[in-house]
């Protein structure tokens, strides 16, 4: 991995989301002006090395058996065919972190539901095999509630009197 990929990836994240936490510490809330954009592009970064992780831990291609050969003819089924995994996942994941994570903000809940449509007809021609499926549905779900945890954790230290009130 990259240097430039590991700072995007995983330094600049986890040091917005401290100097958010310190500052909800230190202040008791942080300002909206602050804490909204450091924990959406935290959010929206972090969220691929999340997803692979997920992709990794759901991976049970080793354990599903062979089909075996069709009872009623005898002959062995057709293979799925073998295609590449679904291309634009990146960016496409960025684009679905920071928009959910924007509607989660603004309120406007229903915006999600756009975005998960959106990605599903744009990309519903590309399914060729249970393996893209399974993976879209995968990705989706994990990049969809890394994001949903961003925005609750922005609401968290932005609202009144705060997740530390004792601390003022």
């Amino acid at each position: 991995m990259k240097i430039s990929r590991i700072f995007l990836d995983a330094v600049l994240p986890a040091a917005l989301v401290l100097t958010t936490f310190v500052w909800t510490a230190v202040a008791g809330t942080a300002p909206r002006e602050v804490a909204y954009p450091a924990l959406l592009v935290a959010g929206t970064l972090s969220g691929d090395l999340v997803v692979r992780w997920v992709f990794n831990l759901a991976d049970v291609s080793h354990e599903r058996p062979t089909p075996g050969p069709d009872p009623w003819n005898g002959q062995d089924p057709p293979p799925e065919p073998v295609t590449p995994p679904l291309r634009g996942g990146l960016v496409i994941g960025f684009l679905e972190r920071a928009a959910t994570i924007a509607s989660l903000l603004t309120g406007h809940v229903a915006g999600i539901g756009v975005v998960v449509a959106v990605k599903g007809l744009a990309r519903y021609g590309e399914f060729t095999n249970a393996r893209q499926r399974e993976q879209f549905i995968i990705g989706t779900l994990a990049s969809q509630l890394w994001a949903a945890l961003f925005a609750a954790t922005a609401l968290w230290c932005t609202t009144d009197p705060g997740p530390f009130p004792a601390w003022r």
